[in-house]
């Protein structure tokens, strides 16, 4: 006499492959959240970076102590326009050219150590002549 039905084994082979299956549709939803916070983050900071770049272009750079250009440190400061977002300028030697510098500014929210997006421009080293008449007229 014959009998209908699973096995054991049957069943835990197929709850085996029903599990793997589930594990890797949670896996994509996951990947799919990383996804769409970066994609937020980039979409909140679009409208800020060119007048941040703008900005940092015109008053990275301050009259040193021997009268020569010197980099101001920008670290943790907030981005104007995107709220709750902060950013660290990062300068590097561009190589061959001492006149400019590869600069790159980094964007996170709460840890430096978490960048959400960055982005990367040549930095003039100069101090813009306006800035310097500026300067000048402060007694």
């Amino acid at each position: 006499m014959k009998r209908a039905g699973f096995t054991l084994v049957e069943i835990l082979v197929a709850m085996a492959i029903f599990l793997f299956g589930i594990s890797a549709v949670l896996g994509l939803f996951q990947v799919g959240g990383g996804f769409e916070q970066d994609a937020r983050a980039r979409a909140e900071l679009a409208p800020a970076v060119e007048p941040l770049v703008a900005a940092l272009k015109a008053e990275a750079w301050i009259a040193g102590q021997d009268g020569g250009p010197a980099l101001r440190e920008r670290r943790g400061e907030d981005v104007p326009g995107a709220r709750g977002y902060r950013y660290d300028l990062v300068v590097e030697d561009a190589g061959p050219m001492p006149a400019l510098r590869r600069a790159s500014v980094r964007f996170y929210r709460r840890s430096p150590d978490r960048v959400l997006a960055r982005t990367g421009f040549l930095l003039p080293q100069r101090i813009p002549v306006d800035r310097l008449v500026e300067m000048e007229e402060r007694p």
